[in-house]
């Protein structure tokens, strides 16, 4: 009975456990672990490198002779008319020029030279000074010269003033007591042969008239420290026969090794300062064939219509051409290929003369040409 009794207590309480509600088991989630993101990695900054720019240096050059300068060229270029007559050699001053111009001016085949300087206070006589001609003074116009002359006739003179050329005659009974020329008395020849110039006095007189001793223009010119052609023909001995009709005169440019110039050859002697006995010598040679028509009796190019030529540097030469934009413009000069001429730096013989005019050297053929000297 007991065993009955403690049977049915066991079933009750299983019964009792059974029926009891269990409370399910909490199970804690694991603490969010916040997400770390990582710093990003700063990128190495580099500053821009600035790389100076410099700009080129500019080269200011003397407009005639392609000397090296400091400062722009500013000043004036003074001419001076100058007798270049068989009976009247050897010249004054003109191995100081930085250019020499010679072409016939009259019909009865006077041939002169027009010395360009672009120092005028370095020169102490320039001559012998001969009057001016139109020839000279459309050149005078076209590079704004202040030119210096022995007077002229009535007719060179209009022509002057109407083109507007700054110019005076130095004849002493002109310009007595201003130191401007002065008459070499013990000079053989002609009187009207022995007029000299004195270049201080000439840019002094010149300020006297009121003419501006600054002038900041284009004078056409290009330089290079050597000259000589690339390609041309050997040409160290240049005969140039300046002819107009039947008029013909030689020059003869001969080259020298040992200083690179052109000695000037004319009347069967080299040109020699009849003070100094220096040689008149040129780097660079120029023949420019023009347009030579004459008025009166006096000859006159038209340069405006340009023209052909030749060029000589460093033994050799080419043909080249020219070119002229107005009345008051410079001469431009190119090579056959159009490129701007180049020439050598330091002093230049120009001839200008007509198209018949021949040019004769060793590197081509000759062009024979019965050759009288011109009228003296």
């Amino acid at each position: 009975m007991k065993k009955v009794i403690a049977l049915m207590l066991t079933l009750t309480l299983l019964l009792c456990g059974c029926g009891a509600k269990s409370e399910p088991a909490v199970t804690e989630a694991p603490a969010a672990v916040p997400e770390t993101t990582a710093a990003p990695t700063a990128e190495p900054t580099t500053e821009p490198t600035t790389v100076p720019t410099t700009e080129p240096a500019p080269v200011y050059v003397n407009p005639l002779n392609g000397e090296i300068l400091d400062a722009p060229f500013t000043g004036r270029i003074f001419a001076n008319t100058v007798s270049n007559l068989a009976d009247n050699i050897p010249h004054v001053g003109v191995v100081k020029a930085d250019m020499l111009i010679e072409c016939y001016v009259n019909m009865d085949s006077v041939v002169r030279c027009l010395a360009l300087f672009t120092d005028i206070d370095s020169v102490d006589a320039i001559g012998s000074t001969r009057s001016t001609r139109p020839m000279f003074n459309a050149i005078a116009q076209h590079y704004d010269l202040i030119l210096s002359h022995a007077g002229g006739s009535d007719q060179a003179l209009k022509d002057a003033k109407d083109r507007g050329v700054e110019n005076f005659n130095i004849d002493e009974w002109v310009v007595a007591s201003t130191g401007a020329s002065y008459r070499d008395k013990e000079r053989k020849g002609a009187y009207e042969n022995t007029l000299y110039g004195i270049g201080s006095g000439i840019k002094a007189y010149a300020e006297a008239q009121g003419y501006p001793m600054t002038l900041e223009r284009d004078y056409g010119f290009s330089f290079t420290d050597d000259g000589t052609p690339a390609e041309g023909v050997e040409a160290k001995d240049i005969s140039i026969t300046l002819t107009y009709k039947k008029a013909k005169k030689e020059t003869r440019m001969v080259y020298d090794e040992s200083t690179g110039k052109y000695a000037f050859n004319q009347y069967g002697q080299v040109m020699t300062d009849l003070k100094t006995e220096e040689v008149e010598a040129f780097r660079n040679v120029i023949v420019m064939y023009a347009d030579i028509t004459t008025t009166g009796i006096y000859h006159i190019a038209d340069f405006t219509a340009g023209g052909t030529g030749y060029f000589a540097c460093g033994g050799k030469l080419i043909p080249i051409t020219w070119s002229c934009a107005g009345d008051k413009e410079p001469f431009r000069f190119f090579t056959e290929s159009g490129e701007p001429l180049e020439l050598g730096r330091g002093n230049t013989y120009m001839a200008i003369c007509t198209p018949e005019s021949p040019v004769v050297c060793e590197g081509m053929p000759e062009q024979p040409a019965e050759t009288t000297e011109a009228a003296s």
